[in-house]
């Protein structure tokens, strides 16, 4: 759980981390601290749009309740050797968005593999990563991870069928990658006791 001496945070349940490993292996993992931490390293230079700060919570509020289990997703990344990016998130279950039945707009998805042959090549995909927009809340780009069985095959069937005019990419580790900008939407629900989604992609 976060720790933070405002009470404009008590609306989200915790810290999500995507690239925990560039953080420094000493410092506590608080909101507070690695925020100090990228303003040191010079990594936060617009917080406005990089931190989910007073402004964007304000209008989260409006729409979620600390039910939601809405979370602040950290994500560092890399975009050439040795540059780090440092960005926030609102990050919203898939479990909140089958109780809220939204469809909403896949922005970009990632495939994570998870299994791996005796060679070190990968044999399977066993959860996802993905940005959205949510209806209703403009310019907030939220992101989500499964790891529910049919919802990365869904994922991972359209990745492979969606044409090329969408930028597609096997990143060094294996991972998937596609941008396509809204043109899918999603809707999760559930099949039984299981995760499920319907993906729909727009004909332009």
């Amino acid at each position: 759980m976060m720790k933070s001496n405002s009470s404009e945070y008590a609306l989200f349940s915790g810290l999500v981390f995507w690239g925990a490993d560039f953080l420094p292996k000493d410092i506590a993992p608080s909101l507070g601290n690695i925020r100090e931490w990228a303003f040191k390293e010079e990594l936060i230079w617009d917080a406005e749009s990089q931190l989910v700060a007073s402004e964007r919570i304000g209008v989260l509020t409006e729409h979620f309740t600390h039910e939601d289990e809405l979370a602040i997703l950290i994500h560092l990344y890399e975009d050439s050797p040795g540059n780090l990016n440092y960005l926030e998130y609102p990050c919203l279950p898939v479990k909140s968005l089958i109780g809220r039945a939204e469809e909403i707009e896949v922005v970009y998805w990632r495939m994570i593999p998870t299994t791996w042959d005796s060679d070190g090549n990968v044999k399977g995909y066993g959860e996802i990563h993905f940005g959205f927009w949510y209806p209703g809340i403009g310019g907030d780009e939220f992101c989500s991870i499964s790891n529910a069985k049919l919802v990365v095959k869904k994922f991972h069937d359209l990745f492979h069928q969606l044409p090329g005019t969408y930028k597609k990419n096997i990143l060094s580790n294996g991972v998937l990658d596609i941008e396509v900008d809204g043109d899918v939407k999603a809707k999760f629900f559930k099949s039984g006791r299981l995760f499920d989604v319907e993906l729909t992609l727009n004909k332009k």
